[in-house]
């Protein structure tokens, strides 16, 4: 696999996470897009990078290894964004008080909570890391079969 592709595409997955992080912030969209970003990050970056040509034929371990690297980047991106935004929002309007914002504002007075939130952000970015490991890996699987179909159907048609 090739290293500078899997940096560029990771520093792409950190863009983008910010981007999500910041369209989380609207309250039903943010609850969709963070569902979906578990499983589908990494399949639709394939995608989009095979329909540029940017990248060549993935066999599915470096599918695999594609989309856990992108998918842990990307949370991360994510985590970077919007849990600076939550913490602000959430000390300047009392009412709007998520868990995550209280663990942040109790991150800095307890360590116990500092631990849980540091705790929660890793378990969080390994398992989008392996949700997104497991897209990936199917994406090139299905890249794969399609290039086999493709090369049976030219073998076999001849014009007379």
């Amino acid at each position: 696999m090739n290293i500078t592709l899997l940096r560029q595409a990771s520093f792409l997955s950190i863009i983008i996470g910010v981007a999500v992080g910041l369209i989380a912030l609207i309250p039903v969209i943010g609850s969709l897009v963070f569902v979906l970003y578990f499983l589908l990050f990494s399949a639709g970056l394939i995608v989009y990078l095979k329909k540029n040509n940017i990248i060549g034929n993935l066999t599915i371990k470096e599918g695999a290894i594609f989309g856990a690297v992108t998918g842990t980047a990307t949370l991360a991106g994510f985590y970077c964004s919007y849990l600076p935004i939550i913490l602000i929002i959430s000390l300047i309007n009392n009412k709007f008080n998520p868990l995550i914002a209280q663990l942040v504002q109790y991150g800095f007075t307890s360590p116990l909570y500092l631990f849980t939130l540091i705790f929660l952000l890793t378990l969080g970015a390994l398992l989008c890391g392996l949700m997104n490991c497991f897209g990936g890996g199917v994406t090139a699987y299905v890249y794969e079969v399609l290039a086999n179909l493709q090369n049976e159907d030219n073998g076999k048609f001849t014009l007379k």
